[in-house]
């Protein structure tokens, strides 16, 4: 790690291991509710609070590095979710989910977007499998998004102040799934088989111009297959994504696509987790349709992208320890709508979460970072989430 200073250092992990030796566990609760006519509610959510210090490479504007402490949010932001659950009528299950979502800001900014809506989904489920509409998660590359180390952490983010939820391993790992209006079907588990396919939202890059036409819905689809060799559970999945993009004034098209693939097996404690996708015209930075590298997110138009990551995590029942590193890559390319920079993101990462009690996590944090488009930096981080 570079720079980080000793007694922070130090800090962190004194009060990490205290927590960790003299607490105890207490029960979970659930909050849940049922009429006489068997109307359900549901309302569960999480609260995660990190204290991120890192030091970034040649920052500052006379060159030099800078060094931040910041209270943060993490890549999932604070969330309180509600679900209606209809009475079974004719076989079928019918329920509403509708979330809030709060995030931590940077310096200088107190109430500017506190909240917002990621899910609004009617779910309709039955023996013939699930449908989604409304608003919510994308499918592609959704399973490798369930990574242990930033899926409940941290991870990239975008600089000394940054504010609102992280990157996670968006861009070092994986491309982003997102939550978009969409309508998806999914399959009932056919043997260990299930296909889960969709009409996402398309994305209009550069935002909504008359010069930019997206006549169609994205298309995604992921098929997932799980099984036991041994008693070790195994989850394999495989899944891709097209969309078409027409610049009117240029005279000139492009296509959104990709693949992934990728491998979890479980061994008693231990985990070990592998994810790799290509894409086009999504670049290093996995965001679909978005530069935040700088520019105009048409100079990703044709450009070749990749994503990978490895994770291993060793879990000692409410102690779970885990190291990943992946990358991110673009090569360098041009169109008559812009032109795209070689790119490749780096992100190691060490990590542990203790459960101390069943609502209350503490985590902590150590990563670096390394890129062409962002300064380089390492962080130590703490933080701690209620569940419920």
């Amino acid at each position: 790690m570079k720079k980080l200073y000793p007694t922070v250092t130090l800090l962190f992990a004194t009060l990490f291991i205290s927590f960790a030796l003299t607490t105890s566990s207490i029960s979970a609760q659930n909050l849940s509710f049922e009429t006489e006519n068997k109307w359900g509610l549901d309302v569960t959510g999480a609260l995660p609070v990190f204290l991120v210090a890192s030091s970034h490479d040649g920052f500052d504007a006379n060159g030099d590095d800078q060094f931040a402490t910041r209270v943060m949010s993490g890549f999932n932001p604070g969330n309180i979710t509600f679900t209606a659950h209809a009475p079974t009528q004719n076989g079928v299950d019918v329920s509403a989910v509708f979330q809030i979502n709060h995030h931590l800001h940077g310096p200088s900014i107190q109430n500017d977007g506190l909240f917002e809506g990621r899910i609004a989904d009617i779910i309709i489920a039955g023996d013939f499998g699930t449908i989604n509409a409304g608003k919510g998660f994308g499918i592609f590359n959704s399973s490798s998004i369930g990574d242990a180390g930033s899926g409940m952490g941290v991870g990239r983010f975008a600089g000394p102040d940054a504010a609102d939820a992280t990157l996670g391993r968006i861009g070092s790992g994986y491309t982003y799934a997102n939550f978009n209006p969409r309508i998806t079907y999914t399959t009932p588990d056919l043997g260990g088989f299930s296909l889960k396919a969709g009409l996402i939202n398309p994305e209009k890059p550069g935002g909504g111009s008359s010069n930019i036409e997206t006549p169609s819905p994205r298309l995604e689809a992921q098929v997932d297959y799980t099984f036991n060799l041994n008693g070790s559970p195994i989850h394999v999945w495989a899944g891709g994504l097209y969309q078409n993009v027409d610049v009117v004034d240029e005279n000139f098209d492009f296509n959104l696509s990709g693949w992934d693939t990728g491998l979890q097996v479980t061994l008693s404690g231990l985990t070990v987790t592998g994810s790799y996708s290509e894409t086009k015209s999504i670049g290093a930075d996995g965001l679909i349709g978005i530069n935040i590298s700088g520019g105009s997110a048409l100079d990703q138009a044709d450009v070749d992208g990749s994503q990978w990551y490895t994770e291993a995590t060793y879990n000692f029942d409410r102690l779970l320890l885990g190291a990943s590193y992946g990358e991110g890559h673009q090569d360098k390319n041009s169109t008559p709508v812009g032109a795209a920079q070689e790119v490749t993101n780096e992100l190691l990462m060490g990590f542990a979460r203790y459960r101390v009690t069943d609502n209350l996590t503490l985590m902590t944090e150590a990563q670096t970072f390394a890129s062409e488009s962002q300064a380089d930096y390492s962080a130590l981080i703490l933080g701690t989430q209620i569940t419920f």
